[in-house]
């Protein structure tokens, strides 16, 4: 038997090939190396950095929780500046951790002279000449984590009415 002419020509042209397979594959492992380090560099980043935005947020709601402290406390007319602190409740136990988070409210102050509401009078307008009222106050809520230095202010204007200028019997 004879060979045939193209058989032995693709045993020729393999024979060049034989290390063409381990070397893709080496490749292969070494590009998946590379990629797998790249990812895990940039988890460990991303949490570094949620790690780091987690103490200004925390501050922010804190001092955003002034503000609303100071809104509940004017609806009863209580004006005076107040403090407070934030624990960190975290774990499976929920026990507060670390440092507090101090937070001070400033006094509420009146933006101006109380604006009478329009069509407002006691009693729905049946009979009491006694108008009612809207009254505008300016408050800031500062917050300060000392741990990490972590500092916010919030300043807001808010309504307090419609109300009577005088609580009757008082």
């Amino acid at each position: 038997m004879l060979p045939r002419p193209d058989t032995d020509h693709e045993i020729s042209s393999r024979h060049g090939e034989r290390g063409a397979a381990l070397f893709v594959a080496l490749a292969l492992i070494i590009v998946m190396t590379f990629l797998g380090f790249g990812l895990l560099t940039r988890s460990f980043l991303s949490s570094r950095i949620a790690g780091l935005e987690r103490w200004p947020a925390k501050t922010f709601y804190a001092a955003d929780g002034g503000i609303n402290a100071a809104r509940a406390r004017l609806r009863v007319r209580q004006t005076l500046a107040f403090n407070f602190n934030v624990s960190d409740f975290r774990g499976p136990n929920a026990t507060a951790s670390g440092q507090p988070i101090a937070v001070q409210v400033s006094d509420l102050a009146m933006t101006g002279p109380p604006r009478p509401a329009a069509g407002s009078q006691v009693g729905g307008g049946a009979g009491g000449a006694e108008s009612l009222f809207v009254m505008f106050y300016r408050g800031r809520s500062n917050a300060l984590h000392a741990t990490t230095q972590s500092r916010r202010q919030i300043m807001a204007t808010m309504s307090l009415g419609p109300v009577p200028l005088a609580i009757p019997g008082s």
